[in-house]
């Protein structure tokens, strides 16, 4: 036998590791032998096995010899090896039979020693293996015997497995070992077995293991097993066990695979049922949830019409007394507030679904704003013969907000209040402002609210499950806009009753804001007793639809101004351009128009030099609410946006006051 090189360790000054004597014997002795540090890379390794392998062990020096293509023949004979290493370097020697791979097709069978040993004060490990001849000649006799049900549980990644309860020996097939991280030909106890198994599985494993043992019964469960990289797999054991004569445990046969992939599918199917099953609950309740709501929008936008469409026909068909008459218009104006509540109302439930609801923060005064709301509500509280007080115990109550919508959440606490509150009863406001949060409580002697119905009270559509038979029943959008206008402030709300018949409280905290400087201007609120006057001022409507241009110009006429009607953007423009000397001093336009919309007229009124009209303040006048159509008409060049059906003070407000502007 020739000397095979690379005895020598990785640095070529050292000196052989074994003189050439004991080289010689090593080589005859062994397939192979080396020297690996506690790590398991390659220090120096020789050996004849590497002549059939047509490689150079020497180039191998610094590599992890477990792995090398040598240990992969099957997945876990490199994890074995790693093993014995760590156990070698910890001191330990350890022996097992392992596959050798030889080419792409071929592996042999060898018995691998790791032994521990110290060079230079640090720790190594020496390994060595040889061919078993012996073991070879057993597994070529067992594959001829067993080759068509060995080949068919190789295939289908099954592992076969003996127990030989009177030896207390189980005999296995590679797959079955590799299952449970064991080297592919070791006849092991069930010990070994046992330390695969998942330490929360493995007194199940054992009592459905001695039952079948003890009683000769068949069995087929589903377990964990825990390899040494931490990986969890699920294995399904199926077996029986077989008894003497005297019913005296004499062996036990089974089989044993891999469902891990059953079980993750098996899992995900079960969760895209949930999924499917929550998908299905909840079409049924949206729809569920859209009939009630389509039934009670029809109600609530029904009722106001009809009492506006019954007194119209009333005062155009009938003579009436003046008191009558006052009653009627009241009423058709009560009517329209309210139907103009709910579309706002709609349209902010519809910003807030889709994620599209804006809000713009600056340092505003809380006091006014809650005071402002008070005072809107004063005269529908009045009007219906409540107490209405309103308190506080700061005047200057600093917060970061939008003051629109906080105006919009206590109007809405305050009107619901008045709204479900009879006849000679009390809603009273009140704030308490703290070192960090302010507190605003809304509270009356109303109906109350029903302890099974408080949960919900801040959802969407929360009040469509109401008695219908109650008056003003609503539906239940103006609590759950409140609830996500206060969120958006960091604050929170909630809500408060003994009982129906027991009154309500609405309490709405607030952080307070550590700015000192208050934008009062964004804190006030049109006077509506005594609304600006338009006298002098020349305004041109531009507006399609000839009834809301003609209540447009009476109201205008009626407030001072002198008044220009265009029913579209080619004759509003032609106007203007024609009257360079009597040029509008403001334009209302709609923006929804036939030909040319509101957009394209302003953009050429925009075109036009100073003199000749380009820099005329205009406002749009529009039934488009989204925040999209007022930034398209602030980007187009309007000046103020406001949407129909217009308050009527506050657009005689901001007429007068974009005049004012012009004219500085």
């Amino acid at each position: 036998m020739k000397n095979t090189p690379g005895i020598l360790g990785s640095d070529s000054s050292q000196s052989p590791l074994f003189d050439p004597e004991t080289a010689q014997i090593l080589n005859n002795l062994f397939d192979f032998y080396g020297t690996l540090d506690s790590k398991g890379r390659v220090i120096n390794l020789a050996g004849r096995i590497f002549e059939s392998t047509n490689t150079n062990p020497e180039l191998l020096i610094g590599q992890l010899f477990s792995q090398t293509v040598y240990w992969q023949s099957s997945e876990n004979t490199a994890k074995i090896f790693e093993k014995c290493v760590e156990n070698a370097a910890n001191g330990e020697s350890c022996k097992l039979l392992l596959d050798f791979r030889i080419s792409s097709d071929e592996k042999i069978p060898v018995e691998v020693n790791w032994q521990p040993r110290h060079a230079n004060g640090e720790s190594q490990v020496f390994v060595c293996a040889q061919r078993v001849k012996q073991r070879n000649d057993q597994l070529l006799h067992y594959k001829q015997e067993s080759e068509q049900l060995l080949s068919a549980a190789e295939n289908a990644e099954i592992g076969l497995w003996f127990w030989d309860f009177t030896e207390e020996k189980i005999y296995s097939t590679p797959r079955c070992n590799e299952l449970f991280e064991l080297p592919a030909y070791e006849i092991a106890a069930y010990e070994s077995f046992r330390n695969a198994i998942h330490p929360e599985d493995r007194d199940f494993v054992d009592d459905f293991l001695n039952e079948s043992r003890t009683k000769g019964i068949k069995y087929e469960e589903e377990f964990r097993v825990v390899y040494s990289d931490g990986s969890i797999e699920w294995l399904c054991a199926e077996g029986k066990s077989f008894l003497d004569d005297e019913d005296n445990p004499q062996r036990m046969i089974g089989v044993i695979r891999n469902i891990t992939e059953q079980k993750i599918a098996g899992a995900e199917l079960i969760r895209v049922n949930e999924r499917e099953k929550k998908a299905r609950d909840e079409a049924v309740e949206a729809n569920r949830a859209k009939d009630f709501f389509l039934a009670f929008v029809s109600h609530e936008l029904r009722s106001p019409l009809n009492a506006i469409l019954g007194w119209s026909k009333i005062l155009l068909t009938k003579q009436v007394d003046e008191e009558t008459r006052k009653n009627a218009l009241e009423t058709i104006e009560r009517s329209a507030r309210f139907q103009t509540k709910l579309i706002n109302d709609l349209v902010d439930s519809a910003r807030v679904a889709s994620g599209k609801l804006r809000l713009e923060y600056r340092p505003v005064n809380l006091y006014e704003i809650v005071k402002n709301s008070f005072q809107a509500q004063k005269p529908s509280a009045e009007s219906r013969g409540l107490k209405f007080e309103f308190s506080s115990d700061s005047k200057n109550i600093p917060v970061f907000g939008d003051s629109g919508r906080l105006q919009q959440v206590f109007g809405n606490l305050i009107s619901n209040a008045i709204k479900f509150t009879p006849e000679g009863g009390k809603v009273s406001i009140s704030i308490k402002a703290g070192a960090e949060t302010a507190v605003i409580t809304v509270s009356d002697t109303g109906h109350g609210i029903n302890p099974t119905a408080l949960p919900n009270i801040f959802r969407q559509f929360s009040q469509g499950d109401v008695d219908q038979a109650k008056p003003n029943a609503g539906l239940g959008l103006g609590l759950s806009i409140v609830k996500i206008l206060v969120t958006k402030h960091k604050g929170s709300v909630k809500a408060e009753s003994k009982g129906d018949g027991k009154g309500s409280k609405f309490i709405v905290t607030l952080p307070i804001s550590e700015g000192s400087h208050i934008d009062q201007e964004s804190d006030q609120v049109v006077d509506t007793a005594n609304p600006k006057s338009l006298d002098g001022l020349r305004v041109l409507i531009v507006e399609d639809d000839p009834d809301s241009r003609e209540v447009l110009h009476l109201f205008l006429e009626q407030s001072g101004a002198e008044v220009i009607s265009a029913d579209s953007a080619r004759a509003a423009f032609t106007s203007i351009t024609v009257s360079v000397n009597e040029l509008p001093n403001v334009i209302i336009s709609d923006l929804a128009m036939p030909d040319e919309d509101g957009y394209s007229f302003i953009v050429r009124v925009r075109q036009l030099p100073p003199e000749k009209g380009g820099t005329i303040p205009a406002m749009a006048l529009s039934a488009f609410a989204t925040a999209e159509s007022r930034q398209k008409a602030f980007d187009s060049g309007f000046d103020h946006y406001l949407t129909k059906p217009f308050e009527p003070d506050l657009l005689i407000s901001q007429i007068a006051e974009m005049a004012k502007k012009k004219t500085k």
